[in-house]
């Protein structure tokens, strides 16, 4: 006998999730009737789908995510139209140019299949920043959230549209410092295409920790001094080491908490006096981790905190005399006590 299918009306699956939300989320009837108003006030309607010719379509790759070529093999692998939901765009003030922002990759399949047209609901609107909006509100929830270069990305294009959100302004301020210092940011993947790799010398891939730089001065000059010094004192490292970056930032961080105030140019000094130990800023970083295995067993790895305290203990034992601010005797690496790993630093007498 075959299964029955369970089947339930809409309406009171939405009666049930109401109820749900108010007795186990933490959502209110006020919240709920506040958003309702809000829907109700708005001008806006629900987009009308309709055939688009897909020669008619524009991707804007300041907002859209770069192809991923596996998901286009899938999708031709698997191809029914049944399933090719419409996909979502946008004219602006009436223009020629319709701007996919959801749908490019069943899109792109369908036209590499033979197809010249494909469903669109196609949003009519005046505000040049609408895609960036939609697609930001479209893809970070799901199965594949958006990056944080994709949430970047984003941030400068509405900037560049006049925008001026606090995390708009800071993208463009951090963006500014990297391009200054002559720095790429830009993830891994995308640096080693050779379409999509940037023009510079040098890269960051850790964009997180690019906006704690940020967030700790808004005006960016401490990130600036960061980069450049990493770049001046350890010139033949393509990517700017995400270790030293932090562990510099924490220092920065621990004496504004303190009240205290490094002397000009501390970053180049602390770096050229640990540079004779480890002439790369990617072995500094391997070798804190080394060291914080050996002084913690078992102990998960906490990079500012390590870092931080690695590279002032390791300026200390090489004669430098910088009064560098640390978190406390609990926090040491145990280099100052001479609790070093065995071979960590051939170089150095315990």
């Amino acid at each position: 006998m075959a299964q029955k299918r369970l089947t339930r009306k809409l309406t009171d699956v939405i009666a049930e999730v109401e109820a749900q939300l108010i007795a186990h989320y933490n959502v209110t009837e006020a919240q709920l009737e506040s958003w309702r108003l809000r829907a109700r006030a708005l001008s806006q309607r629900f987009p009308v789908s309709s055939m688009i010719e897909i020669e008619d379509l524009w991707i804007d790759y300041e907002v859209q995510r770069d192809v991923i070529y596996k998901h286009i093999i899938n999708i031709m692998k698997k191809w029914d139209p049944r399933v090719c939901s419409p996909g979502s765009a946008c004219r602006i003030n009436g223009g020629a140019k319709v701007y996919l922002y959801d749908a490019q990759h069943r899109t792109i399949a369908a036209g590499l299949i033979g197809y010249t047209e494909i469903p669109c609901a196609v949003v009519e609107t005046t505000d040049p920043n609408f895609a960036s909006y939609a697609f930001e509100l479209l893809n970070d929830t799901g199965v594949k959230r958006l990056n944080p270069g994709d949430l970047h990305r984003n941030a400068l294009v509405r900037y560049k549209n006049n925008s001026r959100e606090i995390k708009v302004v800071r993208a463009r301020t951090m963006q500014d410092q990297f391009d200054k210092v002559g720095i790429d940011l830009q993830d891994k993947a995308s640096r080693k295409s050779a379409t999509l790799c940037g023009d510079n010398t040098y890269f960051m891939s850790h964009f997180k920790y690019a906006q704690k730089g940020i967030e700790s001065d808004p005006t960016g000059k401490v990130l600036y001094d960061i980069l450049n010094t990493m770049t001046d004192v350890f010139p033949k490292d393509e990517e700017i080491d995400q270790g030293v970056f932090i562990g510099l930032l924490e220092l920065h961080k621990l004496s504004s908490t303190e009240n205290t105030t490094l002397p000009k140019g501390w970053m180049t000094t602390l770096l050229e006096s640990i540079k004779p130990t480890f002439k790369s800023s990617h072995i500094v970083h391997k070798k804190a981790q080394d060291q914080w295995k050996h002084v913690r067993p078992g102990a998960s790895w906490s990079a500012p905190d390590a870092m931080a305290n690695f590279i002032r203990e390791l300026h200390v034992i090489n004669g430098g005399t910088l009064k560098l601010p640390y978190h406390g005797p609990g926090s040491k690496m145990g280099i100052e006590e001479g609790n070093i790993a065995p071979g960590l630093f051939p170089k150095v007498k315990a």
